[in-house]
């Protein structure tokens, strides 16, 4: 069983009901060492990544690596656990987003707006984080899970009526019938936040540069942005862990160049100098060419 269905058996979703992040965190902490421990491929796996990129490899840098991996499933999980009131009351108090809504505003009153993130993080808060901001956006994600996606378009039902966060549209790829691509189009014809992560492997995946390694990435982002023309503003967005708070950094991109993913893979290499135990693909296949 992964780390994901672990943490979300019918038993400690029951546990979880209602409790506050940190109370959260303590429980899914816990289990997520009692898998580690019982699954030792697991930190393998990621130990093989550290040594391919070059990375510190040592027991203490694995401990780190595998926290962070545990902190994303409960920042994940958390939104549905509480109430959007809970949540927006987390957003205000733990994520420094002040830097990033005006950017976002004045790009969006010329036109839709592209916000590409890496796995790094709590990528999982940026979504509502914006939204709570007032600003429209359409996410585009993968369920697990046929039950995480009805549990999780409800909650975002839910944080729409609340009337504290602005309307979220999921974009949902791999779904039978889901008809992503017609969605993503649709998405680029409003002044709005097209919402996407850029370093998983996809059919659309080309080759870029990653600490002098070359990997398979973009999430056919480079075709997305072709399409556009370069009449869209486009940003790379990093939610940094910092102690039990977070901060939201938007870093724009030149939709004109010839290589816009790579910069956005150069801007992940920038934070992951200092900061990549957050980087949660490193418990993936990394896909190297």
């Amino acid at each position: 069983m992964s780390l994901s269905r672990t943490l979300q058996t019918p038993e400690i979703l029951e546990r979880i009901a209602g409790k506050n992040f940190d109370e959260l965190k303590e429980i899914l902490v816990v289990e997520g060492n009692k898998y580690y421990e019982e699954n030792s491929a697991e930190s393998e796996k990621i130990s093989k990544n550290l040594a391919a990129f070059g990375l510190p490899n040592d027991d203490k840098t694995l401990n780190e690596v595998r926290k962070h991996i545990i902190l994303h499933y409960v920042e994940k999980i958390f939104p549905l656990t509480g109430t959007p009131v809970m949540l927006a009351e987390f957003i205000k108090e733990r994520i420094d987003y002040s830097g990033c809504v005006e950017p976002l505003q004045a790009a969006l009153e010329k036109g839709p707006v592209i916000v590409a993130s890496p796995h790094f993080g709590g990528v999982e808060f940026i979504a509502p984080t914006i939204s709570l901001a007032g600003l429209p956006i359409n996410p585009v994600l993968k369920f697990s899970s046929k039950q995480l996606s009805e549990r999780i378009r409800k909650f975002a039902l839910a944080m729409q009526n609340s009337g504290l966060f602005a309307d979220i549209n999921f974009i949902e790829l791999g779904r039978p019938n889901s008809m992503g691509a017609v969605s993503f189009a649709v998405a680029l014809t409003k002044n709005e936040i097209l919402f996407t992560v850029f370093d998983e492997k996809t059919l659309y995946a080309k080759p870029t540069q990653l600490f002098g390694k070359s990997v398979l990435g973009g999430g056919g982002l480079e075709k997305l942005l072709s399409i556009t023309e370069g009449k869209i503003a486009a940003f790379t967005a990093f939610m940094k862990r910092v102690g039990d708070r977070y901060e939201l950094k938007l870093l724009p991109i030149d939709v004109t160049s010839e290589a816009p993913v790579q910069q956005m893979y150069d801007y992940l290499e920038d934070y992951l100098r200092d900061n990549f135990v957050q980087w949660y693909l490193l418990r993936e296949e990394i896909h190297f060419v």
